[in-house]
């Protein structure tokens, strides 16, 4: 059975890949960011698209996109995605292993590699429209910007690099909710004077999703967010899914911020429990998560709903 993590945005090992590689060879490019990223770069071509095989410390990018300036990115971006995962929290470790990305330029060629890792099951996620797919612990993910600056592409590809992240380096599991939450607040970035400065809180979408919700008090309450399926709530509606994330977005801002931080330690022990394999995952209702955090879990509810609303607000403390 295939462990399968994905994501839609508002607007795992390859079998049976029909690809080609060609003789390798190192390029030089200049890097984006201050600090060197070392790669190389080698041809590849997946059911006759002409595309490259990026290498870098921690990753295999396999990619048909053909634009320069986005081929250009990609390493820097992927390492600073590694670096910011393993030390935005405090000391997690690095993988011990290269992580496989296959972005494509068209939703047609990531249909296709969809189909040949999950073959029948394949049809299911085709409905996901603007979204990707994190597959046993391999990212397959498209181009959904096109010549414009690969905003939309890369905030996904920070989403689901976080769960490849996750997958390499914790022994348990961490609970759905969680682990969507961060992957939601990973996705926020900004690119200044040509350097990538990852910020949680620049995430428009997310923000105008989640605004809506508490303006038209819809915010659902905690124990239904930590216990609902993504899977679920796709055969549900798109509209039911972009209302999760954007929740738990701001559950895991609130998490990671409220009260400047309080709550933050707690969340880092749920991390070093799945380290070494010893959290709990089957059977365990949402209170057993909240307890985590509180004794007392109306007044918990409370400061949640309480900060959300502010959250929201235009003009918040937090721009």
């Amino acid at each position: 059975m295939n462990r399968i993590a994905f994501l839609v945005w508002l607007l795992a090992v390859c079998t049976n890949c029909q690809t080609t590689t060609i003789d390798t060879h190192e390029v030089t490019v200049s890097p984006v960011v201050d600090d060197e990223v070392t790669f190389s770069v080698t041809p590849w071509v997946f059911e006759g698209n002409d595309g490259v095989h990026i290498q870098t410390e921690y990753w295999n990018i396999y990619t048909t996109i053909q634009y320069e300036h986005i081929l250009e990115l990609l390493p820097t971006f992927y390492e600073e995605l590694v670096d910011h995962y393993a030390t935005v929290f405090g000391p997690l470790p690095y993988p011990d292993r290269r992580m496989d990305v296959f972005l494509f330029q068209s939703q047609s060629q990531w249909r296709m590699k969809v189909q040949d890792m999950l073959g029948r099951d394949a049809e299911q996620w085709f409905s996901l429209g603007r979204g990707g797919l994190t597959i046993d612990g391999v990212a397959v993910l498209y181009d959904l910007d096109r010549r414009g600056r690969s905003r939309t592409t890369l905030r996904i590809a920070a989403h689901e690099g976080w769960h490849q992240y996750a997958e390499a380096i914790f022994l348990s599991d961490l609970p759905t909710w969680l682990d969507e939450g961060i992957g939601t607040w990973m996705e926020g970035f900004r690119m200044r004077n040509g350097s990538i400065q990852f910020e949680p809180t620049s995430n428009w979408d997310r923000l105008s999703s989640l605004r809506k919700l508490v303006n038209a008090k819809r915010l659902s309450p905690l124990s239904e967010v930590m216990s609902s399926n993504p899977s679920a709530l796709l055969n549900d509606s798109r509209s039911s899914l972009l209302g999760y994330y954007a929740q738990l977005w701001g559950l895991t801002s609130f998490l990671i911020e409220a009260d400047d931080g309080v709550h933050r330690e707690q969340m880092l022990n749920i991390f070093h429990q799945a380290l070494d394999g010893t959290l709990k995952r089957r059977r365990v209702s949402p209170s057993y998560w909240l307890r985590f955090f509180t004794e007392d879990v109306d007044v918990f509810e409370q400061q949640y709903q309480t900060w959300i609303s502010e959250f929201v607000k235009p003009g918040s403390s937090w721009r």
